[in-house]
């Protein structure tokens, strides 16, 4: 049964495309909560289906071995696992756990080396602020930051970057980066969710300052202080440009209502065919 058994993990991944190119009515934070999702909820279903035909092609290989497998890890019509499903498997099953391992690593130095440099002003003249999360992170800010921005658009700043950290966002990221990483269909999703995690620190910015337009200049002169011999690099490259529209636009709804209801819908729709296939899959065995 391998083709009900990749179901679940080719619908997962079929949603996480579909929702990097639709627009989405809701307030980024519920945006980013709905892509987050879906991109866990892909992640883990092709991880747990390649481990399954994995494990089954293991079982066809060494039978007797098989025989210690709990009933639940193999297929329930007890058919072999063909080498054309099985050694693809073993393969993208290793690939796999490399790339998990790799991405590990390079987060894991990334903040700790971003934790370090977070007890001092960094000595560039770029503009830049960046939270760090953990016990020893914060707002890691640039000299060429402080001399850019006037006091009210540094309280700007702090409050975007407060947000990233008071929401976790960096766990949001670390899913993206993940799914990116390991599905490379989901590569867009992954951008699109960066860019929502934007949107839900621009607002939270906007509504601590109270004032829509100052952060949207804000946003404008660090980018524009980005800017190099290309004409606005910045703006071109990071969604500066949509940041600043949506700003200047009226404030986005809360979705007090329809957000949890989307964000439930969406984890319970991947959990659900989970475990459809799983039950045909071993009911068909019984005929």
């Amino acid at each position: 049964m391998i083709w009900l058994t990749v179901l679940p993990a080719a619908l997962a991944v079929t949603l996480g495309v579909v929702l990097s190119v639709v627009p989405l009515p809701l307030h980024p934070a519920w945006t980013s909560r709905l892509l987050a999702t879906v991109a866990a909820s892909a992640v883990a279903a092709t991880a747990g289906t390649l481990l399954f035909i994995t494990v089954n092609y293991a079982a066809t290989l060494f039978p007797r071995d098989a025989e210690r497998l709990p009933e639940w890890a193999l297929f329930g019509d007890d058919q072999p696992v063909s080498a054309v499903y099985g050694v693809p498997a073993v393969a993208l099953t290793g690939l796999y756990v490399r790339t998990i391992v790799k991405l590990a690593r390079h987060w894991v130095g990334e903040v700790r080396n971003a934790a370090r440099t977070s007890r001092t002003i960094v000595e560039s003249d770029s503009p830049m602020a960046m939270a760090v999360p953990g016990r020893g992170g914060g707002v890691l800010v640039s000299r060429g930051l402080l001399r850019t921005l006037d006091r009210a658009q540094l309280q700007v700043v702090f409050q975007h970057e407060a947000s990233h950290l008071r929401h976790g966002h960096h766990r949001y990221l670390a899913l993206g980066a993940l799914a990116a990483g390991t599905v490379p269909p989901l590569r867009r999703l992954n951008a699109r969710l960066r860019f929502a995690l934007e949107r839900w620190a621009d607002e939270d910015a906007a509504e601590a300052v109270g004032d829509r337009s100052l952060v949207a200049r804000t946003i404008a002169e660090v980018a524009l202080a980005h800017s190099s011999a290309t004409p606005f690099p910045a703006f071109a490259d990071s969604g500066v440009v949509q940041r600043i529209q949506a700003l200047l636009a009226t404030p986005p709804a809360k979705n007090a209502v329809t957000g949890p209801v989307v964000l439930t819908g969406a984890g319970l729709t991947t959990g659900f065919l989970a475990s459809v296939a799983w039950q045909v899959d071993h009911a068909l065995a019984l005929l």
